[in-house]
C-alpha cells in the first residue's frame, strides 16, 4: 500500500514540474514579447533601464555650476544619469583635446562631448568620433538656426551638435585704468584707438595691453573684425595667407610690444609662461581683446576692481562693426549606445538647462538676453565687478561675421602659422620674410591637400 501510495505521489510531482515547466516557457516568451515593445519604445523610464551618459568638456565644477542643472534634468527623467567629467582642472581646451583624442584611440565610450571652435570639430568628425544629429532635428521638427544663435555651418550638409553658449569677441578693460588715464568706455573704435588707449594705460606699474599666445586670435586681429574670410583659408579651401589684414595684423601687435612698449612682450609671456587671466584680474595689464565668455570664467581669480567691456575694434573708422560670435558646441558620440537619450538631454541643456545654469549667456533665441546677463553677473563671485551697460552694448553693437566649416587641414596651416609669428615676434625675421614664409607654406599645405 505504502508503494502504491508513492508511487502516486511521484507521478503527481512530475506532473507538477511538467506544468511548471510548461508555465515557464509561456512566461519567458511572454517576457520577450514585453522586452520588444519596451526596446521598440526606446524609452528607459518603461523598461525600468537605467542609462548613463557621459559628458566630457573642459569647464570644472566651481566654474560650470553643472549638479545642480543635472540632478534637475535627471529628476525630470527618471532612469537618465549624467556624468559629468571635466577632462581637465586647468579650463584649457587645448589640453582638453588632447585628453579627448587619448580616449577615442583607447576606444572609450564618450556619450556628449563639447566643442569650443570649428577647426577642432571637423577634425574629430574627419575621425570618426562625432555623430551628425540631422535625423534628431527632422524628428523634432527643428530649424537650427531658427532656434539658435549658430556659429557652426553644417560640414558636408550635416550638423554635428548644438551651440550651447554664445561669445562675442570683445576688449575687456580695467575701468579704474581708464579713469585714470581720463579716458571714455569705447563705444564704437578702431584699432589705431586700441593702441592709443593702450599706451595711455601704460605706467610703470601696468602695461596697457595684453596678447595671448594664440596666434590664431591674438596675431590676427584686424583679420577677424572683417565681415567675411576671417581665416587663414578660404571657404573653398584655397589660400587666404595674403590677406592684407593679416600682415597688419601682425604689424599691429609688433607695434603694441615693441614700438609702444604698452603691450606686453611676447617674449615676458613665453619665459615667464604667463595666463591671461592672471594678467587682467590682478592688473599686471589694462585690457584684453577676449570673447565674453570672460563675463563668468574667471578661473580661480575674483577682481575686486570694475571692468567695462568694449566692442571688438573697426579695421577702418567709417565701416561697420563686426566681430566673430561663436561659443561652445554640445556633440553626441559616435560611440556612444543611447544617441537619442544624448540628444535629448542635449536640447535641454542648450535651452532650459543653459538658462537655469547661469554662467553663460545661451546661442538659445529664446532666451532674453537682459534677464540672462543680469543673472550672470548676479551669480559671480563679485557682481559689483562688472560694468553691465558697456557689456550689453559690447555684444549688440556688432554685426556677425560670416563662417564656414573650414577642411580639416587648416589645423596644419595655423601649425606653420604659429612657427613663422614667434619668430617675427621675437625678432628673428622680419615682416617681409614672415609674410612671404606664411604665404609659400599655406600653398604647399593646400596643393598637398587637393
Amino acid at each position: 500500500m505504502k508503494k502504491k501510495w508513492g508511487l502516486m505521489w511521484l507521478v503527481a510531482i512530475m506532473i507538477t514540474l511538467l506544468l511548471a515547466a510548461c508555465s515557464g516557457d509561456e512566461d519567458t516568451s511572454n517576457s520577450a514579447d514585453e522586452g520588444t515593445d519596451s526596446d521598440d519604445n526606446d524609452s528607459s523610464e518603461e523598461s525600468g533601464e537605467e542609462i548613463t551618459l557621459q559628458f566630457v568638456h573642459w569647464i570644472n565644477e566651481e566654474n560650470g555650476n553643472w549638479e545642480p542643472i543635472i540632478e534637475m534634468y535627471e529628476e525630470e527623467n527618471p532612469g537618465i544619469n549624467i556624468e559629468s567629467v571635466p577632462l581637465v582642472e586647468n579650463m584649457d581646451s587645448r589640453d582638453y583635446f588632447k585628453q579627448l583624442d587619448l580616449m577615442a584611440s583607447a576606444g572609450e565610450t564618450i556619450d556628449l562631448m563639447m566643442f569650443s571652435n570649428s577647426n577642432d570639430l571637423v577634425k574629430r568628425i574627419n575621425a570618426g568620433l562625432v555623430a551628425p544629429i540631422d535625423e534628431f532635428m527632422d524628428a523634432e521638427g527643428i530649424d537650427m538656426n531658427e532656434t539658435y544663435n549658430n556659429g557652426y555651418p553644417p560640414v558636408d550638409g550635416q550638423y554635428y551638435g548644438l551651440p550651447m553658449k554664445s561669445v562675442t569677441n570683445g576688449v575687456m578693460i580695467n575701468k579704474g585704468h581708464l579713469e585714470e588715464a581720463g579716458l571714455e568706455i569705447p563705444t564704437e573704435w578702431t584699432w589705431d584707438d586700441y593702441r592709443e588707449y593702450a599706451k595711455a594705460m601704460t605706467t610703470e606699474e601696468h602695461y596697457g595691453s595684453y596678447l595671448h599666445t594664440w596666434h590664431n586670435m591674438f596675431s590676427s586681429l584686424k583679420l577677424l573684425g572683417k565681415p567675411e574670410n576671417t581665416l587663414m583659408l578660404n571657404e573653398d579651401g584655397t589660400s587666404n595667407a595674403d590677406d592684407p589684414m593679416l600682415q597688419a595684423s601682425l604689424e599691429l601687435r609688433y607695434a603694441l610690444e615693441q614700438e609702444d612698449k604698452s603691450s606686453v612682450p611676447y617674449s615676458d609671456i613665453l619665459s615667464q609662461q604667463m595666463d591671461y587671466r592672471q594678467q587682467i584680474f590682478t592688473e599686471e595689464v589694462s585690457m584684453i581683446p577676449i570673447a565674453t565668455y570672460m563675463i563668468t570664467e574667471w578661473g580661480q581669480f575674483t577682481p575686486d576692481f570694475e571692468f567695462a567691456w568694449a566692442p571688438w575694434p573697426k579695421n577702418e573708422e567709417d565701416a561697420t562693426a563686426h566681430s566673430l560670435i561663436g561659443g561652445d558646441l554640445v556633440s553626441i558620440g559616435e560611440s556612444s549606445e543611447h544617441k537619442q537619450e544624448a540628444y535629448d538631454f542635449m536640447r535641454w541643456l542648450t535651452t532650459e538647462g543653459i538658462s537655469e545654469q547661469g554662467i553663460w549667456v545661451p546661442s538659445w533665441k529664446d532666451a532674453d538676453l537682459d534677464t540672462v546677463l543680469e543673472k550672470l553677473v548676479s551669480n559671480t563671485s563679485n557682481p559689483d565687478a562688472m560694468d553691465l551697460e558697456s557689456l550689453k552694448h559690447t555684444i549688440t553693437a556688432v554685426e556677425p561675421a560670416k563662417t564656414f566649416a573650414p577642411p580639416s587641414y587648416i589645423t596644419e596651416v595655423y601649425t606653420e602659422f604659429d612657427a613663422e609669428v614667434e619668430m617675427y615676434l621675437l625678432g628673428e625675421q622680419d615682416i617681409d620674410t614672415t609674410m612671404q614664409n606664411i604665404q609659400d607654406k599655406t600653398q604647399s599645405i593646400v596643393e598637398s591637400n587637393q
